[in-house]
């Protein structure tokens, strides 16, 4: 009985240090398409983008989601076919732990080809951040994991 009870402090003391030794920082950066028209959704944690887009930012609403809005737009870009999509910001969701973010892709709508995508969205500034980027689009899913070592992706289809 001693040794199950001692082996068994012993697991639980490991799957304790295992979840503290392994942080999973990562953001989802999803793209698809409704009714014609693109559409992105990101999830972010939300103490890592705080801490990430600064403290100082304001006290309304307003004052964050204009803050947020330019720490996304000045650290991702995106191209669809080869040409630049900008994103209008529709709503941001604050969470208990996560930051939902939707946005709409001011682009025509086209037979989507390829996808490029550049993102440091919190990889300056939260270690072994990993940003995925999830793409759904002629009934074919693509995901692509970026981090440090790996900032853009091009995403292709053949139709």
């Amino acid at each position: 009985m001693k040794r199950l009870i001692l082996a068994l402090c012993i697991l639980l003391t490991n799957s304790f240090l295992a979840i503290e030794a392994h942080d999973l920082n990562f953001g989802l950066f999803e793209l698809f398409e409704d009714d014609q028209t693109y559409f992105m959704e990101i999830r972010l944690d939300k103490a890592n983008l705080v801490k990430a887009v600064g403290n100082d930012v304001g006290t309304t609403k307003e004052d964050w989601n204009c803050a947020l809005s330019q720490y996304l737009n000045d650290r991702m870009t995106l191209a669809i076919n080869g040409e630049n999509a900008s994103l209008d910001y529709t709503s941001v969701e604050f969470q208990k732990e996560v930051i939902v973010i939707s946005a709409k892709l001011n682009l025509p709508n086209t037979q989507i080809k390829e996808i490029s995508v550049s993102n440091t969205v919190l990889l300056e500034t939260i270690e072994n951040q990993t940003n995925i980027i999830k793409a759904t689009f002629h009934d074919k899913k693509r995901s692509f994991r970026l981090n440090k070592d790996r900032v853009s992706t091009n995403i292709k289809y053949e139709l």
